[in-house]
């Protein structure tokens, strides 16, 4: 399985600065009676099975679309994979003097914050492994909406933050934009700052940070987080080596409907936050000099520093949920993460699912033959005495036109066996009823 899981992506995709893996989640026991899996996942493709109805709402297919990534790890992964091939040369690059930056992105309840603490056990080693820090500093904030909220201050809760970015461009003229030359130094004024001095610390204090951020029940997930948590590890506070970034997960409006108006805003400011992410993302794939449209978020701009440094490493980690429930979360967010790195759904295929269900034909078109066979299984065999007395030439066609009386009369005036045989055929002709409509 490792070795399965070590294979990279296409070529280009895995020697990016900017690379992007994937995760799929297992099937929870909770879920194994009523879900089925709809993902495969082999790196470095992920491949969706979607089950839809065509236009005439009857038939049925199965959209095959697949997608390519740096990194693909399927349910069977472990924690120690994840980080090793996604995450560990990222955090080797900021624990030896570079900057690196870890997004999270996937649907409420796609396991998205669980491999996010996981990367950060390791990383937490990481960074104080013999070439990397002697001491490690921390600010930990959350944005919720056009709020900022420290993680570390509790009883400092309502403190106002200020998000301070300097911008010094020597080479643009007045008016000019800003392209890669410029530099980005941000600062958040207000914040409190911690150190750590073993890796143990520095995950005690990131996980009691994590702890105070903000959580609501949704319709996806009964503990979900409504805001983007962000971890700043640095080897001062104005020496940032490495960012982590737990996004909110983000919801369709479907899962909303028995929110309030201020969660309906609290989604939609999710949502548009993740976007602004996302052309970020675009412009440092691009690589034509641009700088990242950094200031149209809180976010984003927060991140500046990171998202405009050609020198800093950023990984993009998705999570997906194999659930058919979750198909349409699974799909946006592959489709997203596909945008990021700038390539297309490497297939999109519609195979017809085929009904093999056989076709019961109704009483009304047996043949005399058929009839008698019909009284011959019927009410457990009961009826096999009398069919001697069918009179020769009855079909179908007439058999069905017959009333209740008329079986009692075929079975010696024996009313009790003559109504039973007369609903064992009512309840033929129901079943072939049954069975055209859903064909």
């Amino acid at each position: 399985n490792s070795k399965r899981q070590s294979q990279s992506g296409p070529p280009g995709l895995d020697s990016q600065r900017m690379r992007v893996c994937v995760r799929k989640r297992p099937i929870f026991p909770q879920e194994e009676e009523e879900e089925f899996d709809v993902i495969t996942a082999k790196s470095p493709e992920m491949v969706v099975h979607n089950c839809l109805t065509k236009a005439d709402l009857k038939s049925l297919f199965v959209g095959h679309m697949g997608f390519h990534f740096a990194r693909v790890f399927d349910e069977d992964a472990d924690d120690a994979a994840v980080y090793a091939q996604c995450a560990q040369p990222a955090v080797q690059y900021a624990a030896g003097g570079g900057s690196s930056a870890i997004f999270m992105f996937g649907q409420t309840g796609s396991g998205k914050t669980h491999t996010m603490q996981a990367l950060l056990q390791r990383a937490s080693e990481e960074l104080f492994s013999e070439a990397g820090l002697k001491r490690a500093y921390v600010g930990a904030f959350e944005i919720a909406g056009k709020q900022l909220r420290d993680l570390q201050d509790p009883d400092n809760q309502k403190k106002e933050l200020k998000v301070m970015v300097d911008v010094v461009n020597d080479m643009a003229a007045p008016g000019q934009l800003e392209d890669r030359s410029s530099q980005v130094a941000t600062k958040i004024h207000g914040l409190k700052w911690c150190s750590a001095d073993t890796a143990t610390e520095l995950l005690q204090l990131c996980r009691e940070a994590q702890d105070r951020r903000r959580t609501r029940a949704t319709q996806a997930n009964k503990v979900s987080s409504r805001s983007h948590s962000v971890l700043r590890i640095g080897r001062s506070e104005e020496d940032i080596c490495l960012t982590l970034v737990d996004c909110a997960g983000s919801e369709r409006n479907e899962d909303s409907t028995n929110h309030s108006a201020q969660d309906r805003k609290d989604a939609a400011d999710i949502n548009s936050t993740i976007f602004a992410l996302k052309e970020c993302f675009r412009v440092m794939r691009a690589g034509n000099g641009q700088q990242p449209p950094f200031r149209n978020s809180l976010l984003t701009r927060v991140l500046a520093d990171s998202l405009t440094s050609s020198d800093a490493k950023v990984i993009a980690m998705g999570t997906v949920s194999p659930a058919a429930r979750d198909t349409e979360h699974s799909i946006e967010t592959l489709k997203s993460l596909q945008m990021l790195q700038g390539t297309q759904m490497t297939f999109d295929k519609r195979e017809d699912v085929k009904d093999d269900t056989p076709i019961v034909k109704h009483p009304r078109t047996w043949s005399e033959e058929e009839v008698r066979e019909f009284l011959c299984r019927c009410v457990d065999g009961r009826a096999e005495p009398w069919v001697s007395g069918l009179n020769k030439g009855t079909d179908g066609k007439a058999f069905v036109r017959w009333p209740a009386n008329r079986f009692a009369q075929l079975c010696g005036a024996n009313k009790e066996l003559g109504d039973a045989i007369f609903k064992d055929l009512r309840a033929e002709m129901k079943a072939a009823d049954d069975s055209k409509r859903k064909k």
